[in-house]
């Protein structure tokens, strides 16, 4: 009978909505395919989605509605959250599991953020870390400042990299010269940092190319700069891609670049990887701990713009460097962060819970 009861154990996923396309909701939707979401009869339950204020409201009170009513038949209560208005959307449903006598795991999705100031004085933040059964990193790095900066913490910390889903592949010879950048276009992610970047380089490799998928409130900037370069030619920005469009790009890249100065986990650098691109990133969120140099990953400084053309400049200049930092990526990602893999270890945490 123990084990039956076991096996019917019930877990409520808490998290962005299912259109939203930040990395939650990619997140959620990998765990959706593995075995797990039926072995524990889980529930997505979207609580924010990416629209307008009143669309956000509306979302929210119905998330609230549903939670009240269903979140007494689950064993387990998986919040996927970031220490900001997310955590504070999602309070009411955290009190409900509190009241239910729920177990608890909090998944942060957030990084090297944990150490700056407007997070640790966030009381919220620290009052459900507390109040959970088990933590959730994204990288083990996380675990050092968690220890440094939340000594009060006394919840046990578990790690767990974000999954990736396998991919079709082409033979890396058949990758065409393109520098690929994929995310929103503003401060954070540094694109305009990669545009100087590649001015610096092209000259060298007139027959490389940057595309940059996305967009954002820097748009027009990144355009003024390309014309100010008079890159307009080897510069092209097809806007916010999903789904067969995205793929067809990061399916035939010659290099990845992620300038990020603050990340969680990036699921765009696992994505790169899975397809067999060779990546140059900065040190950011738990890039450290995956970081190969010279195997999977080439690694500048934050922001400088000199030592990013040299990374790049290394890569387009040697075809076999690029094409052995393909096949080891291939097999990193498949060893370390397949849906298998990360599978299992939340399996472990929840049959620990």
């Amino acid at each position: 009978m123990i084990f039956y009861c076991m096996g019917k154990k019930k877990v409520l996923i808490v998290g962005s909505a299912r259109e939203s396309s930040g990395g939650v909701a990619s997140v959620i939707r990998l765990m959706e395919k593995m075995p797990i979401w039926e072995k524990y009869n889980c529930y997505w339950l979207g609580t924010q989605i990416q629209r307008n204020h009143a669309w956000k409201i509306w979302y929210a009170m119905k998330a609230y509605f549903i939670a009240f009513f269903i979140i007494w038949r689950y064993d387990i209560v998986h919040f996927h959250t970031v220490p900001n208005i997310s955590m504070k959307i999602q309070l009411p449903i955290f009190l409900l599991a509190l009241a239910g006598r729920k177990k608890i795991i909090l998944h942060l999705h957030v990084g090297n953020q944990l150490e700056q100031e407007k997070v640790l004085r966030f009381k919220l933040f620290r009052w459900c870390m507390n109040k959970s059964d088990v933590i959730v990193l994204l990288a083990n790095r996380f675990k050092k400042m968690i220890e440094n900066h939340y000594f009060d913490i006394k919840t046990p910390v578990n790690v767990i990299y974000n999954p990736c889903e396998q991919v079709d592949v082409i033979p890396y010879q058949k990758h065409e010269k393109t520098i690929l950048f994929a995310g929103i276009f503003a401060y954070n992610k540094a694109a305009d940092i990669l545009i100087d970047a590649f001015y610096i380089v092209h000259k060298k490799h007139p027959d490389w190319k940057l595309q940059l998928l996305g967009s954002g409130p820097d748009q027009s900037l990144y355009e003024e700069k390309i014309k100010h370069y008079q890159l307009t030619q080897s510069v092209e920005i097809p806007g916010y891609l999903t789904g067969d469009k995205k793929k067809s790009y990061f399916q035939k890249a010659g290099i990845y670049a992620l300038c990020s100065y603050l990340e969680g986990f990036p699921m765009v650098v696992l994505e790169a990887w899975s397809y067999g691109v060779p990546i140059v990133t900065t040190p950011v969120g738990g890039m450290p701990d995956v970081i190969v140099e010279g195997s999977n990953s080439l690694v500048f400084n934050f922001g400088n713009t000199n030592e990013l053309a040299e990374k790049l400049d290394i890569l387009m200049c040697d075809d076999k460097l690029r094409e052995n930092m393909s096949e080891f990526s291939k097999k990193y990602v498949s060893n370390h962060f397949s849906m298998s893999v990360i599978n299992d270890q939340i399996e472990h945490l929840y049959n620990n819970l």
